[in-house]
C-alpha cells in the first residue's frame, strides 16, 4: 500500500506541476503552529514505524490535516519532515503538490482545514 501511495504521489505531482497549480508565494512565509508541529511529527512517526499499520498511519494523516490552519501550514510542516508522507526530501513545492494524494486517501469530503483550503485553491481538482 505505501509503494502505490508513493507512485500515485509521484503521479499527482507530475500533473500538478504542468498544470501550474503550485503558486507557493504565501507558504514561504507560514509559520507553523504548535498543533501542527506536534501532529506532523507524530504522522512522521507512524511512518517510520515498519509496523504500523495502514490505519494507524491513516489517524496520524487525518490529525495532521485538522490540526494545521490551512494548505500553506501543512505543506511547510510537512517539507521540514518529508518522512510524515513517506519521503526522504521534499520541497515546500513538492509537498503542497502532495495534498492530492492526502486528501484523497484521507479527507474526501474535504471536511478537514487544509483539504477544504486546498480545494478551494484548486489543488485538488484532478484536471
Amino acid at each position: 500500500m505505501r509503494k502505490v501511495l508513493s507512485t500515485a504521489a509521484v503521479v499527482a505531482f507530475i500533473i500538478c506541476s504542468t498544470s501550474g497549480c503550485a503558486d507557493l508565494d504565501s507558504a514561504r512565509t507560514t509559520t507553523i503552529g504548535d498543533a501542527c508541529q506536534k501532529a506532523i511529527q507524530e504522522q512522521n512517526e507512524a511512518w517510520s514505524d515498519h509496523d504500523a499499520s495502514e490505519e494507524k498511519i491513516r489517524e496520524a494523516e487525518t490529525k495532521g490535516l485538522n490540526e494545521c490552519k490551512d494548505l500553506d501550514e501543512w505543506s511547510t510542516a510537512v517539507s521540514y519532515n518529508p518522512g510524515s508522507v513517506g519521503y526522504e526530501e521534499l520541497s515546500l513545492e513538492e509537498a503542497a503538490n502532495s495534498i492530492y494524494l492526502a486528501c484523497s486517501s484521507v479527507d474526501a469530503e474535504r471536511s478537514t482545514p487544509v483539504c477544504a483550503d486546498a480545494g478551494q485553491r484548486g489543488y485538488l481538482d484532478e484536471s
